[in-house]
């Protein structure tokens, strides 16, 4: 009985277990129940999200933290490579002692022969870092960089002047610059008193420097002008008809004389110059439906047999069928000549050397006697022998042991430099001056023309070297001396310096503001006054500074109200000023 009651007991008590049991699992599954375990599991989500968001945050922060890091990072490294740059002191930054001047091709012969029959000293050779400099102001209007300059100057290459050579006169700094060269002289301008229009200048301009980039040579570049016809708009060339403040057979051919002969026409006999007059009578302009635009041509209805007479006394025949501008033009470039290559040789080396040979440079009338005739016939043979391929001539130049006299003179300096015994020293151009300040400062000008319609407007990173016209101008680019294209003379262009033009340097905000407030500068400025200099010099005259100008600095009292940001920011402000950055050297 006893087993049986203890079983019964252990039934029974399964079965109030298994009731509770019951009874818990339908109270957990309850759906009308809000139980403590649905609170946990919300708080549970939330906790997830909240982990997620905190992660994302993290993620952000971390990557903001990274950026800012790798930003600091290469601060430091471009800090640290400005301090790093080494450099060999020499004895003189401008010129090499012990340096023989040793003739490297005809024109050092010539150059050579005439000074010592003169008792003149050639100069010595010019430093790397001046010829640096040198050649990237005569060759492409602006100067290296900052990394560039080291580069050249700590370089061993003993063949690394004919490289950099090489490098800028294939480069598009090389077509852009001497295209503004080319365009002072043929008269680029769509304002008064030339009238082009903007549409008919930009069409000039880009054929001058399509022209340049395709190293068309000078002589058939010169003969597609004089034969040239079309639309204004459409044939650039056509434009050297209409560049000139009249558009009489007279005024042509006033304009192929000063332009391609190096003569001024109203210095001719009058025979000669109605003789030459002829050869472009029969020229006219035709307006069209588009505005401003015009057709420049060989006019049929005055088609006749033609003589003429050239400028050495020859005789020109042909049918009515022929164009007497395509006999002028072969004429005037055919080897031999004795106005073309000479007048072309004379312009470019005054370009490069700053030194006339003969003075001034489109007047080359027979009583203006050349420096040294010699030099002049043995110039423009090198132009002929390089079958007027411009860069070719212009890079035997610059490769030349006369171009590579430093500009300081070791004979009278008057005498020297006329017979090309020194480098001749000249202030730069407005447009390169403007542009170099604007690229050591990162900082940029606004260049605009409202007159005449359509406006032109250019966009901040256009250079004033590049402006295709020259009725688009500044208050700076009058003020130091741009050409006005107005006549196409060379005295158009002024060099000369002026007592306002050294206020606006020293005392006008215009140069303040690009000094303190240019992007470029900056990472210079970092460095404090301390470490400032060499990359300073670098950047601004291209070379490293002397022993002697460090102390200078060193010992520059420090403004009493600014402290040392005061002496930081008079640095490039001095280094602006000099005659050494000024001016071409």
């Amino acid at each position: 009985m006893m087993a049986i009651y203890c079983y019964r007991n252990f039934f029974r008590t399964l079965a109030v277990l298994a009731l509770i049991f019951a009874a818990g699992y339908n109270y957990l599954h309850s759906e009308t129940l809000d139980v403590p375990e649905d609170k946990s599991a919300a708080r549970a989500e939330n906790r997830l999200e909240n982990r997620k968001e905190n992660k994302k945050v993290s993620r952000e922060a971390k990557k903001i933290a990274n950026k800012d890091r790798r930003a600091q990072r290469a601060e430091r490294m471009a800090d640290r490579h400005l301090e790093k740059i080494a450099k060999i002191e020499p004895k003189s930054p401008f010129e090499v002692d012990g340096d023989s001047f040793k003739p490297v091709c005809k024109i050092d012969e010539i150059v050579l022969k005439n000074l010592n029959e003169r008792n003149l000293k050639p100069a010595k050779l010019c430093s790397d870092a001046v010829f640096l400099r040198r050649v990237y102001l005569d060759l492409t209007g602006t100067i290296p960089t900052r990394d560039e300059a080291a580069k050249f100057i700590n370089s061993k290459d003993f063949k690394k002047r004919e490289k950099l050579v090489d490098s800028l006169i294939g480069s598009e700094d090389f077509v852009t610059y001497w295209t503004m060269k080319f365009g002072d002289n043929f008269r680029i301008k769509a304002e008064f008193p030339i009238n082009l229009w903007p549409n008919a200048a930009q069409a000039y301009s880009r054929y001058l420097s399509k022209s340049l980039a395709d190293n068309v040579p000078y002589d058939k570049f010169v003969r597609d002008m004089l034969t040239s016809s079309g639309s204004n708009f459409r044939v650039g060339e056509v434009n050297f008809y209409r560049a000139m403040q009249a558009r009489t057979p007279e005024s042509i051919a006033a304009s192929v004389a000063l332009t391609f002969m190096g003569m001024r026409f109203e210095k001719l006999p009058e025979q000669k110059r109605k003789d030459m007059a002829e050869f472009f009578s029969r020229m006219t302009y035709k307006s069209t439906k588009e505005w401003k635009e015009e057709i420049v041509f060989y006019d049929p209805s005055k088609r006749a047999p033609f003589e003429g007479t050239l400028p050495d006394g020859k005789k020109v025949s042909m049918g009515p069928d022929g164009d007497p501008r395509a006999a002028f033009a072969e004429w005037l470039t055919t080897k031999g000549n004795p106005y073309f290559s000479r007048a072309a040789a004379n312009k470019i080396w005054s370009w490069l050397f700053g030194t006339e040979i003969v003075s001034p440079v489109d007047d080359m009338f027979a009583e203006n006697k050349p420096v040294s005739q010699e030099f002049l016939d043995g110039l423009a043979g090198e132009l002929e022998k390089a079958d007027y391929d411009l860069r070719k001539f212009i890079r035997m130049i610059v490769l030349s042991r006369t171009y590579q006299q430093s500009s300081i003179p070791r004979s009278e300096p008057v005498e020297t430099r006329k017979n090309f015994g020194v480098y001749g020293i000249r202030q730069l151009d407005a447009e390169v001056l403007i542009d170099i300040l604007c690229k050591i400062t990162g900082t940029s000008e606004t260049y605009s023309s409202t007159t005449p319609e359509p406006y032109t407007m250019l966009p901040n990173y256009k250079t004033a070297v590049s402006l295709p016209d020259g009725s688009i101008t500044t208050s700076f680019l009058e003020l130091f001396g741009k050409s006005p294209r107005d006549t196409g003379l060379f005295q158009e262009k002024t060099l000369t310096p002026s007592p306002s033009q050294r206020l606006h340097m020293v005392n006008s905000s215009h140069i303040r503001n690009k000094i303190e407030r240019g992007p470029a500068l900056k990472p210079i400025f970092k460095l404090g006054a301390a470490k400032l200099l060499d990359p300073l010099y670098l950047t601004v005259l291209s070379r490293y500074p002397t022993s002697e100008e460090k102390a200078i600095y060193a010992k520059y009292n420090l403004d009493e109200k600014n402290g040392a940001w005061s002496k930081i920011l008079d640095a490039p402000w001095v280094l602006f000023n000099s005659e050494e950055f000024l001016n071409r050297h």
